[in-house]
């Protein structure tokens, strides 16, 4: 011992209380007589020193490890009390509960259960009933003293117009060109899923094992089989289309299912598919409720074998066909002698038999499509899309329709599905009783995707597609194909734009489009001047802070971390300064941990609390910043929650164990946290600790007086970066300030230039 390690630590996973052991001998002097239970800590300096030296001993252990309570105990004898505290008052001048014997123990049972068990520790109990901490409130941010904030930025004609025509060309692409262009669409724009970009933040290994620990973790796990593989289309799903279960398609929102089952039917199996009848049905708006889904399946069903196939399953005569068996055996039963003596009251019966027929829905839908597969003799496959874009119960429900069609229908259902809503479903839901077949379906290169997306919209501008009739937009289809062509020269030559594009959107094809869309007719770009030097040059290469801009800022004069996709690292949550750097830590340890770990990438929550108290951060703080970077997929868990901070807190059976880095995450720490573009942005959200430095961090308006203000934030990180423990760590503020500087000087030698340029002329 003789202070060099701790008696006990208990960890849930984070430690959240050190105790103490020291033998009987050591007891708590209390007044005679007394039934008081709470003390000052400073009671004992005076009338029990032993206690006071063993209490200060595990405040050393705590203030070191960033646990929150520490304990001495002899036995029987205990006192608990806060261990390291966030309002800047020692600890020592705290206070302490105390329990001066067994019999004192057991007459407040409840209270020691309620501050001193598991649930209690978790829930902060000690805290309020010590009510021994009075947490100064965060000073308000530059953003609370601004006027209108986050305002919004104007956009002019030229920029309105190109907004508008840029989401018809890029959103709705296929609708505009009509139905004859979708399946050259496809052809064109489809990329490979899986295949890994070389700009990457992360190693080839986490990203190949995208979906499998995950997946190793949930109870009776399928065999999961990647659906494309190097030599094209993974040939067992087509195999296993002819089969009666349900196919899952597996994959994370927006890396391309929809695209996916575009290819798998227009172009990889296009023989197969072409004679078979097809039905897709996409959720990912309609029904609005779950009772609505057995409905919409049918209403979707009977309105697609009308328009593509001309198959009316509620016409007179494919009714009478499908129930021609029924009415035999009705002309045979009791109103049979009608059929001659009174036709017309036989008719009426008759009409109100095939009306009782016709109200088993799902009974007349199996017959009809078994009719269709035999009189036509095709397969029937039934495509159940974008079902992840609904909620987790929602998701079951359609499996489980799903589940019901492909047992009693004729037909092969596909049914695309979130990863993490497989794996809850898998571990305790409905798929715990079943045993589906399951593609997983991996990102493509996202540059590859836009690139290909860019050039087929420059295609339809030339070929003279309409791009619809709204009157009011005065933009030439010329000057957007313009504007398109510089977009794909800059995601093909700029490597810096194509970097942050592959790891910003962590695989997710849609936020790579929507960032696009974003930057075009974006009112903080300066539209006229792009397309004015392409025209007077034939080209332009997008810079990356011109599109860092647009996606930081959206619609808003200043960011907000609301609006923004971009995340402020330098965020607090309690008034402590070296908390500014906790996420630029945790970040820069998990690339660290991911290039060593022997699972996938993925390290165990108790590491992360452990590795990160050790440098005196607090459990509530650490909660909050990981919930902070799961929300905005700089971090990943093993069931891919994005949990809150109650959930993170209370390690509830159900919540994640494992976390690794994300491509987004990585892109942060090595890339992002030192532009100039990000940092100026992030400053009006950032609390300043330091009065004096709060004063003169101002809103600024002119590029100069922005960059004064970015070496006066700087300086105040300094400063606080003093207040972390002398390790070494794995993210360095002094190596990121320096090469903040070196930005901040490219960007004035880029503003004296234009100055120079401006006053020769």
């Amino acid at each position: 011992m003789n202070g060099t390690f701790t008696d006990y630590s208990f960890h849930c996973p984070e430690c959240l209380l050190i105790v103490e052991a020291k033998k009987e001998g050591i007891y708590f002097e209390l007044p005679v007589g007394t039934t008081k239970i709470h003390y000052d800590i400073q009671y004992f300096s005076k009338h029990a020193p032993p206690v006071y030296e063993a209490i200060a001993q595990a405040l050393q252990y705590c203030q070191a490890r960033g646990t929150p309570y520490g304990m001495v105990c002899n036995g029987h004898q205990i006192v608990c009390f806060m261990g390291s505290r966030v309002d800047g008052r020692p600890p020592e001048q705290g206070k302490a509960l105390v329990f001066d014997s067994l019999e004192m123990l057991e007459k407040h049972f409840l209270l020691a259960w309620q501050c001193l068990s598991r649930p209690g520790i978790l829930a902060r109990r000690l805290s309020l009933e010590l009510q021994d901490v009075t947490i100064a409130p965060i000073p308000e941010k530059l953003s609370a003293r601004i006027t209108g904030y986050p305002g919004f930025k104007s956009r002019n004609p030229l920029q309105t117009d190109l907004q508008i025509l840029s989401d018809l060309l890029l959103e709705d692409i296929t609708r505009i060109a009509g139905e004859d262009e979708g399946p050259e669409f496809v052809r064109q724009c489809y990329c490979s899923s899986g295949a890994l970009s070389q700009y990457s933040m992360i190693s080839k290994e986490i990203l190949r094992a995208r979906y499998s620990a995950m997946f190793s973790t949930a109870s009776a796990s399928p065999s999961m089989e990647p659906a494309t593989t190097k030599k094209g289309l993974n040939p067992e799903i087509v195999a296993k289309s002819l089969s009666r279960r349900p196919i899952l398609l597996i994959g994370d929102v927006g890396v391309g299912k929809t695209m996916f089952i575009r290819h798998l039917c227009e172009v990889d199996a296009r023989d197969v598919f072409a004679d078979a009848v097809v039905i897709y049905i996409d959720f990912g708006s309609k029904p609005s409720l779950e009772n609505d889904i057995q409905l919409f399946i049918e209403n979707e069903i009977k309105n697609q074998l009308l328009e593509k196939y001309e198959v009316n399953v509620e016409e007179r005569n494919f009714v009478h066909g499908i129930l021609h068996g029924d009415l035999l055996k009705f002309e045979k039963g009791i109103y049979g002698d009608l059929r001659d003596s009174a036709p017309e009251t036989f008719k009426k019966l008759q009409i109100e038999h095939i009306e009782e027929k016709l109200r088993n829905k799902d009974e007349y839908m199996r017959r009809s499509l078994n009719h269709i597969a035999k009189g036509r003799r095709k397969q029937i496959v039934i495509f159940l899309d974008n079902v992840d874009q609904r909620p987790d119960n929602f998701q079951e429900r359609v499996f489980l329709t799903g589940q019901a069609m492909a047992d009693n229908w004729p037909v092969t259902v596909f049914i695309s599905i979130r990863p993490e809503t497989f794996y809850r479903s898998r571990a305790s839901g409905t798929l715990r009783a079943y045993h589906p077949r399951a593609f997983t379906i991996s990102p493509p290169r996202v540059d590859e995707v836009i690139a290909k997306r860019l050039k087929y919209g420059v295609d339809l501008l030339k070929r003279g597609v309409g791009l619809g009739a709204d009157s009011h937009i005065s933009l030439k289809a010329p000057t957007l194909a313009d504007y398109l062509n510089i977009l794909a020269f800059s995601f093909i030559k700029n490597r810096y734009l194509i970097e942050f594009l592959d790891n910003m959107c962590g695989g997710n094809i849609r936020l790579a489009l929507d960032f696009v869309k974003t930057f075009v007719g974006s009112g903080h770009v300066d539209t006229e001047k792009i397309l004015s030097i392409y025209k007077g040059t034939g080209s332009y290469l997008v810079p990356l802070h011109e599109f860092l801009r647009a996606i930081t800022y959206v619609d808003h004069e200043y960011y907000s971390p609301q609006a923004s996709v971009i995340l402020n690292l330098f965020d607090i949550s309690i008034p402590e300064g070296k908390e500014h750097f906790l996420t630029p830590i945790m970040l820069a340890q998990m690339v660290r941990w991911g290039q060593n770990s022997t699972l996938d990438g993925y390290v165990h929550i108790s590491d992360i609390y452990s590795y990160l108290q050790t440098l005196g951060y607090q459990p509530c703080q650490i909660a909050k910043a990981l919930e902070r970077l799961l929300y905005r997929n700089l971090l990943e868990s093993d069931t891919r929650e994005h949990q809150s901070a109650n959930a993170l807190a209370k390690r509830d059976s159900d919540s994640a164990s494992y976390y690794r880095i994300t491509t987004v995450g990585a892109y942060y720490v090595k890339r992002l946290i030192h532009r100039f573009m990000y940092f100026d942005a992030v400053v009006v959200d950032t609390p300043i600790l330091n009065p004096e430095v709060r004063y003169h961090i101002v809103d600024e308006f002119s590029i100069q007086q922005r960059l004064e203000r970015a070496k006066i934030f700087a300086a105040y990180l300094d400063s606080q970066w003093g207040l972390l423990p002398k390790y070494e760590l794995p993210f360095q503020w002094p190596a990121e300030r320096r090469l903040i500087d070196k930005d901040i000087d490219y960007v004035t030698g880029k503003i004296t230039l234009r100055e120079d340029i401006i006053e020769a002329e």
